[in-house]
């Protein structure tokens, strides 16, 4: 256990029965979050790590947005209708006005969209719309998306923030959204101020002022956390699982738990001849004892995966190959494949294999545990921990043997053909089949979503059996708040806009 850990931990101990006297203050007209991180850039646009989004969802509205299945439901478009295969036109709220009180038309919708499509600002974001041909505003509350070609995973590419057209290019340092709160203040590594937006068209927040502090290390958060200085983290992995479950203990906290759409996986790389061997593959899985890493490490705060799409998603598929925790089946699976074991349950393993992940404490200790896991079937493992940059410069260019990542709030089925498809731009472990290439083909320009589901169902099935990946879990969205805290709910992808719907009990 780390230093600081241990040091939290004491201190915590210490206080529960007689700290809450120093408890910091604060106005029932205020609300102070904690993050580990700053937004890279507040333009809508461009952004998009976890940081950024947050604040995304705080300032804009896009033409849709997720609801809890991972559906894209109106948000500044009342509605839509798919005139062809290759057109689609969107009819807008009138009720909608921006920060700086101008009111929201087609010409903005299509300002955003083409500035990403003709390049005016340099963004990732243009990848998912290569398919769209054009945007353009046929009247103030209608615009229209022209394709190249059908593409089913559009809509869910709509949920970018829109901003008002002729924005300037540093657009990013004085943003102006739709969104429930205001910008007031902003510093980097610092943190932020916002101000609930009176003319929000669902409605004011209901608390006036949201402070946001940038707070990298896990203890300082929690311990600000407990003296009060800080009322609410929220999200996967706000607190580290045991200073969760110690928190609990606090009369003056409150936690929550919520279901997560954060994917953990091993990752295999089928460029290593050895793991080609679907039984080797599949003998890996059956080794790890995941249920005693979600005990003793996560302690109830993630749940077992079978795949990327979570099961609160509309195109989950259940019924794919269940790989429980069976070293016996494990063993046999490695006989089968030739690799038997040269010296029965002595110490000579089968064969060695790197495991590459990052430095986080969790990360390492995970590792361990499935180092020590696959030991016990007779296959030694290396661990190769390095700093998030180079970890994921190494994944990316395909050099590992095996990895441990995250894909966090996949919502796009489509998610599927990128990374398992053989050409799929992030295929990093060269998985290839076939059928599961056919079957993404046809489910990514089928006419209904009952067809859609039909492949993408059938894609899941035959991904689980070959197993390129492991599965381990989706991590639990967590939120730790002082008692007072009302109205607040938990969202699979930790939306931020629920703050608009808390307030603080009289």
């Amino acid at each position: 256990m780390q230093l600081a850990k241990l040091l939290f931990l004491i201190l915590l101990s210490l206080c529960l029965g007689g700290c809450n006297s120093t408890r910091v203050s604060h106005s029932k007209n205020a609300l102070v979050i904690a993050i580990d991180s700053s937004p890279t850039n507040l333009d809508p646009r461009i952004g998009i790590d976890k940081a950024s989004e947050n604040f995304h969802h705080l300032l804009y509205n896009g033409l849709l947005r997720k609801n809890e299945n991972d559906r894209m439901v109106p948000d500044l478009a009342k509605s839509y209708e798919k005139l062809s295969p290759v057109l689609y036109r969107f009819h807008l709220r009138t009720d909608v006005y921006f920060h700086n009180g101008k009111r929201l038309d087609a010409r903005d919708v299509e300002y955003t969209y083409e500035s990403i499509l003709n390049e005016t600002v340099t963004t990732t974001k243009k990848a998912t719309l290569q398919v769209v041909q054009s945007v353009r505003a046929t009247a103030n509350d209608a615009v229209e998306f022209q394709l190249k070609e059908p593409f089913n995973g559009l809509l869910v590419n709509l949920n970018i923030g829109i901003i008002p057209a002729g924005s300037p290019s540093d657009f990013f340092r004085h943003p102006i959204g739709t969104g429930p709160f205001r910008l007031i203040d902003y510093q980097q590594d610092s943190g932020a101020e916002f101000a609930a937006f009176p003319q929000y068209f669902e409605g004011a927040a209901r608390i006036p002022i949201l402070r946001i502090r940038v707070i990298p290390d896990a203890t300082t958060r929690a311990l600000e956390l407990k003296r009060g200085s800080v009322d609410l983290v929220f999200g996967a992995g706000a607190v580290p699982p045991d200073y969760f479950q110690a928190l609990k203990n606090d009369t003056e906290i409150r936690t929550m738990i919520g279901p997560g759409s954060n994917y953990a996986y091993v990752g295999f790389n089928l460029r290593t001849p050895l793991l080609r061997d679907r039984r080797v593959r599949q003998a890996i899985a059956y080794a790890i004892n995941r249920p005693a890493i979600l005990r003793n490490i996560f302690h109830g705060a993630a749940v077992p995966a079978t795949g990327i799409l979570p099961p609160e998603h509309w195109s989950y598929e259940k019924s794919v190959l269940q790989v429980s925790y069976d070293p016996v089946k494990a063993r046999r699976l490695l006989d089968e494949a030739g690799r038997s074991d040269p010296d029965g349950n002595g110490p000579q393993m089968r064969f060695w294999l790197d495991y590459k992940t990052t430095t986080s404490e969790v990360r390492r200790l995970v590792a361990a545990i499935i180092q020590s896991d696959l030991q016990k079937v007779g296959i030694g493992l290396k661990i190769r921990t390095y700093e998030w940059g180079t970890f994921f410069s190494d994944i990316n260019r395909g050099n590992f043997q095996l990895c441990m990542l995250l894909w966090v709030g996949e919502s796009d089925p489509d998610i599927l053909r990128d990374v398992f498809s053989t050409t799929g731009s992030r295929n990093r472990g060269k998985y290839s089949d076939p059928k599961v290439d056919e079957w993404l083909r046809q489910a990514r320009v089928a006419e209904s979503e009952n067809e859609q589901n039909k492949f993408y169902g059938l894609a899941q099935k035959k991904i689980a059996e070959d197993c390129p990946y492991v599965s381990l879990w989706y991590e639990s969205n967590i939120a730790v708040f002082r008692k007072e805290l009302v109205g607040l709910r938990l969202t699979p992808d930790a939306d931020y806009r629920v703050l608009k719907d808390v307030y603080w009990k009289d």
